[in-house]
């Protein structure tokens, strides 16, 4: 077994996911007209601190699932084989872990997306425009190329949402830690040090990427960056911007490719599939607007992939 299978074992959900890209999935991403066309004109896309989210007990549900699970059979089951790798690292990762919880909630920056399906072309998802289109929604859907990479040079990474409740992600936990378990010669060979930063690596992205199953309509995904893990890259920046009357930082993310660092399908030209004008006031003005920044941003037969949702939703 070579290491990208292990990691792969690690991260099943995430890899079976990304399978389906290789089919023809596509990603979308709902937000208003105004971002749509920053994001398209300035050829960036803002991450949020998870502390400003919606709802931003959702990192914290992640962290008491994972918790949970690390008190179960499951839990029980892995730390004795990381012990038995090497004495007492089940330890040190539980303090590294604890030691940046508050890390994972207070400094890691994310954007949304939605797993988008081919029926939705037309019209969008409803549940979609009514949780983040307001009075002028706009999807861009966009093409998974840069998801599919393997490179890091970038220093932002994406992962699919696991809808669990705690009691699911104890259940699945403990069927992962079986299947990490029978892998756990090849661990060996990793070395333990190796060993804690991807348990550690895995824990973090279980604790970002796991929501209330309630949510599960969505289909989120979720491309995130932490300063602290991931460091500095041309392609982030953090700034202070003014949001809703309230002053704070955020990491830019530039849009931009780089074939000679396996950076590709990330500039609009390539990342842009279509775009779906949502239920909204002007609609013709805003398709008008959404062309036009697709224009400058060289996607190629602009007016043709922008549709306009003619999907029945009254907004406040």
């Amino acid at each position: 077994m070579t290491p990208e299978e292990i990691f792969d074992l690690l991260l099943p959900y995430s890899d079976e996911r990304r399978t389906e890209f290789e089919n023809g999935k596509r990603l979308a991403h709902y937000t208003s007209a105004a971002a749509a066309y920053q994001i398209l004109t300035n050829q960036e896309v803002w991450l949020r601190n998870a502390s400003m989210m919606n709802d931003f007990s959702e990192i914290q549900h992640g962290i008491d699932c994972l918790g949970a699970a690390w008190r179960s059979r499951g839990g029980k089951q892995l730390r004795e084989m990381l012990d038995r790798i090497e004495p007492g690292l089940s330890e040190r990762i539980a303090r590294l872990f604890d030691s940046n919880s508050f890390i994972l909630q207070q400094n890691t920056f994310i954007v949304s997306l939605s797993e988008h399906d081919d029926n939705e072309d037309d019209y969008g998802r409803l549940s979609m425009w009514r949780a983040y289109g307001g009075s002028s929604g706009v999807a861009l859907i966009l093409n998974p190329t840069a998801f599919l990479s393997d490179t890091d040079e970038m220093k932002v990474f994406s992962a699919p949402v696991l809808y669990k409740s705690e009691v699911q992600f104890v259940e699945w936990f403990q069927d992962w830690a079986t299947a990490v378990g029978k892998a756990e010669k090849e661990l060996k060979g990793l070395g333990a040090e190796t060993i804690n930063n991807w348990i550690f690596g895995v824990f973090r992205i279980f604790a970002l990427s796991t929501k209330h199953p309630g949510f599960s309509e969505e289909k989120e995904w979720r491309v995130f960056h932490s300063p602290d893990y991931e460091g500095a890259s041309p392609w982030v920046r953090s700034e202070i911007e003014i949001i809703k009357g309230i002053p704070q930082k955020i990491v830019k993310l530039k849009l931009f490719d780089d074939p000679n660092k396996s950076i590709m399908g990330v500039a609009p030209s390539r990342l842009v599939n279509r775009v779906i004008i949502g239920p909204c006031d002007y609609p013709l003005q805003v398709r008008d607007t959404i062309v036009a920044a697709l224009e400058k941003a060289e996607v190629e037969d602009a007016a043709n992939k922008v549709t306009i949702s003619l999907i029945p939703l009254k907004h406040a």
